[in-house]
């Protein structure tokens, strides 16, 4: 499953970059800023490209205020067979949020979403080891080829952090914080911890405004 959305992703790439890859570097720039700076070669480059992409091509918005995504929809609405249209247009509301493992039974996970609140059933498209229940994780939900799946770009937290994690996303809740802000801080810390192991895990994963970045 994870090719085939592969190929729907790269559609929509060489769609958003058929003019030059100006944009796509400043949406990097603005993502790094957001999420923390990566660069090739680091063990985490492959996840954090894969969550770029997705932020890039079906969140963010351009000087015409319309999405990659929506952009492409517009464009080949009329050309698309019906099954790929579906799925692109199901590709126009995906979730990106801070997903708490409440069941696992194979490959199908019970989430809550602690950020939008809410509870889901997805199917998650990785191998599912090292996942346990209560796992803490930010991730995408997609309604792909009429499944919900989760798991592309995953940014697993440490189980040291999950009190931390929770907290943060409790007093952002009652802050009224939108959701995809706490998503980016808890991306950015979770960088941090990778990229500087030797720091202590409470010095890392602390509200916004206490955070020492």
């Amino acid at each position: 499953m994870e090719d085939f959305y592969e190929a729907f992703i790269e559609r929509l790439q060489q769609h958003a970059t058929r003019e030059g890859l100006s944009d796509l570097r400043l949406a990097r720039e603005e993502f790094h800023r957001l999420t923390g700076e990566f660069e090739e070669g680091e063990p985490w480059f492959e996840t954090r490209m894969r969550m770029f992409l997705d932020w890039y091509l079906l969140d963010r918005r351009g000087h015409d205020d319309i999405t990659p995504v929506e952009s492409f929809m517009e464009t080949n609405r009329n050309t698309l067979d019906d099954a790929d249209r579906k799925q692109f247009e199901h590709l126009t509301v995906t979730l990106r949020s801070v997903f708490k493992i409440v069941r696992m039974r194979g490959d199908s996970l019970l989430l809550d979403d602690l950020a939008g609140g809410g509870q889901w059933l997805a199917r998650w498209i990785l191998p599912t080891v090292g996942l346990k229940k209560n796992d803490i994780l930010n991730s995408r939900m997609v309604l792909f080829d009429g499944t919900v799946t989760i798991g592309r770009g995953a940014v697993l937290h440490p189980r040291e952090a999950l009190e931390s994690v929770e907290r943060i996303v409790s007093r952002a809740y009652q802050e009224e914080m939108p959701a995809r802000q706490i998503v980016d801080h808890l991306d950015k810390m979770r960088l941090k911890l990778d990229r500087y192991s030797n720091v202590k895990i409470r010095h890392v994963y602390q509200y916004p405004d206490d955070a020492l970045l």
